[in-house]
């Protein structure tokens, strides 16, 4: 049977379906028999991601399969729901992470399955069925993670399936007829499949970029599948096979503009039946999204964290938009004390090292004290909308770039290097950033210079290695090469900072306190719209036109007109005030030379390195 306690329906669903926030697990052997081993690998797996799912657990197994959930309810609470889940006659069977905001219209092209559940989950199962993989991938509009077993044919197969944008994480790690995968990488360390031992060639691109840079993951063996791929394994091997890229999808379809299309997506993210509420703070995107959900849902939970030094907190200024749109207005205050007593607890939960996320880990706490469990955030809207300074620092001196790359390499060399030299004397990191593009203006080495983590020189007197290591390193992770370009910057902006940091932190900080994120403007149809449009609609005069445009509240227009601060929280006044425990920790670790790192938080203590450096040497000297 598959599940307990299910009733039978036909045809297409109630509208109240239930959808899950989740952690999964499994192993897979195409060849061989699962063992009692594999078992209890998949629950140490499925019991360490016990915060990903409170509500429920379940476990399945065959010859060839072991499938692991636990389960966060969102809507309908009952046991219908249950995980893992399998279509009628028990041939396939899916464990899933994730929400599809269209599995009403998807229910509804199939008729001729027998539902047995109100839940999303079954929309895979029997899209699956009827449409195969990317047949199904192809409909879905949601954010996702999910692995499919699928035993109705002579050689049984497993396929793990990732959401366009990478919203939701899935790891894994393969062997010969053998694979094993988790919504963490941590998860995939206890089960004891995986050694726990640090990825060398993963530390040059964390100390590049600020975050482990994928499909690359801090553990030797583990991969991160990446974001619009899925994954096929069978007797015939492992195909890795990618079905989404922006450029190649219909971004106009038939009777929709940009501005239904933003509507549509904000209002699908808004169904649930536990409490809800939106991460308010005084920029243009959150305010955007206020102004958006108020409009289909009026009672409305904004929270805003703020602090004790005024020139950081955004308090009086989301105070200000919550009053305007009438919302239900809860301030969380957080201290330099909550930050040091939280601070074990942070580095506990992180699944990767990473140099941020401690303000996800912060609001989603204060989140939960504030008794919600899902909040919509106006993630991803700088990427999608182009709102970063440098996207306008890069249209503005577009053909200064090209003039000065166009320079003799003697002359372009001299150039740099005074500059570098510049940087290294007054301690400006930025400029010691330049020397990324010494060998040419490419796209990877304008985006190592203007978003790049530590200087190349700095990554390389922490591992001791040749600066040849950090240049293969930063070519092997940004894969692009030739003239620079906006676009392509762009693009590598979404894959390394959205993807490996911003979306992987929200993912990881958030469900270690239960609470579901979600990220309406990351809607694939929204990524589209906003990607065919002309850059200087995109990038044009003020700021996220096309977003304000939409949203057309003067509420939004206000907010951005208004200086862009970004969600900060002040991270370096705190460590400066617990400066020296943190240098301990920085010291403790033996991957990294301590000579260096002692040099850095010198620097960082004299205000010439920025915090969040010095937090990175922190968390690697955790053990991170």
């Amino acid at each position: 049977m598959c599940g307990a306690g299910v009733h039978a329906c036909s045809g297409s669903p109630d509208p109240l379906w239930k959808t899950l926030m989740c952690g999964i697990a499994g192993i897979f052997r195409s060849e061989g028999d699962t063992t009692p081993a594999d078992r209890s690998a998949v629950e140490r797996m499925a019991a360490a991601q016990t915060h990903r799912g409170p509500d429920d657990g379940g476990l399945f197994q065959d010859a060839r399969v072991v499938l692991g959930h636990r389960r966060l309810s969102i809507i309908d609470l009952s046991p219908t729901g249950h995980q893992p889940m399998c279509n009628e006659d028990a041939t396939v069977w899916v464990t899933y992470n994730g929400e599809i905001y269209n599995y009403a219209e998807l229910a509804a092209e199939l008729p001729a399955h027998r539902f047995v559940s109100r839940c999303d989950t079954e929309v895979l199962l029997h899209g699956y069925e009827e449409w195969g993989m990317e047949g199904l991938l192809r409909r879905l509009r949601g954010m996702f993670a999910f692995a499919i077993y699928d035993n109705r044919g002579a050689q049984p197969l497993c396929l793990l399936a990732r959401d366009r944008l990478g919203i939701k994480p899935l790891y894994y790690i393969a062997r010969p007829n053998f694979i094993a995968f988790s919504s963490e990488v941590k998860a995939l360390v206890v089960s004891g499949l995986a050694p726990n031992r640090k990825n060398p060639t993963a530390m040059a691109g964390l100390l590049l970029f600020g975050s482990v840079p994928a499909p690359a993951t801090g553990i030797q063996g583990v991969k991160c599948l990446l974001p619009g791929h899925y994954l096929t394994t069978s007797r015939a091997g492992i195909a890795d096979r990618k079905y989404w890229d922006p450029d190649d999808s219909d971004p106009r379809p038939p009777g929709s503009g940009f501005r239904d299309t933003l509507a549509d997506a904000v209002n699908r993210h808004l169904v649930s039946d536990v409490p809800l509420g939106v991460f308010l703070s005084g920029g243009v995107d959150s305010a955007a999204l206020v102004a958006l959900a108020s409009r289909a849902k009026p009672a409305l939970t904004t929270l805003t964290v703020v602090f004790d030094e005024r020139e950081y907190s955004e308090g009086a200024e989301a105070l200000r938009i919550a009053q305007q749109f009438g919302t239900d207005h809860r301030e969380v205050r957080v201290t330099s004390q909550d930050f040091m007593r939280e601070l074990p607890n942070v580095l506990r939960v992180m699944d990767q090292p990473t140099n941020d996320g401690v303000n996800t880990y912060f609001v989603s706490r204060a989140a939960r004290q504030a008794g919600l469990t899902v909040v919509l955030s106006g993630l991803g809207g700088d990427e999608v909308f182009g709102g970063y300074k440098h996207y306008r620092w890069l249209e503005r001196h577009g053909n200064s770039i090209r003039r000065f790359s166009a320079l003799p390499g003697f002359l372009r060399r001299t150039v740099l290097s005074t500059a570098v030299g510049y940087g290294r004397v007054r301690g400006r990191e930025n400029w010691m950033r330049l020397s990324s593009l010494q060998n040419g203006v490419s796209d990877a080495g304008l985006y190592l210079a203007l978003r790049g983590f530590f200087a190349p020189q700095q990554v390389r007197a922490l591992l001791d290695v040749h600066s040849n290591e950090i240049r293969l390193a930063a070519g092997e992770y940004l894969a692009s090469t030739g003239p620079a370009s906006r676009d392509a910057f762009r693009k590598m902006e979404m894959r390394r900072y959205l993807h490996d940091q911003l979306l992987r932190d929200t993912d990881v900080f958030s469900m270690a306190h239960s609470i579901e994120v979600r990220v309406p403007f990351l809607d694939h149809q929204v990524v589209e719209r906003a990607a065919s449009l002309p850059q200087p609609e995109l990038n044009g005069h003020g700021n996220k036109p096309l977003l304000t445009e939409a949203v057309a509240d003067p509420a939004v227009f206000a907010a951005a007109h208004r200086s862009k601060r970004g969600f900060a929280f002040p991270f370096g006044k705190w460590m400066r005030l617990n400066s020296g425990e943190l240098r301990e920790m920085a010291l403790a670790g033996g991957c990294l030379n301590r000579a260096t790192i002692g040099k850095l938080w010198n620097e960082f203590d004299r205000g010439r390195l920025h915090w969040s450096r010095a937090w990175m040497l922190a968390v690697i000297g955790a053990g991170k």
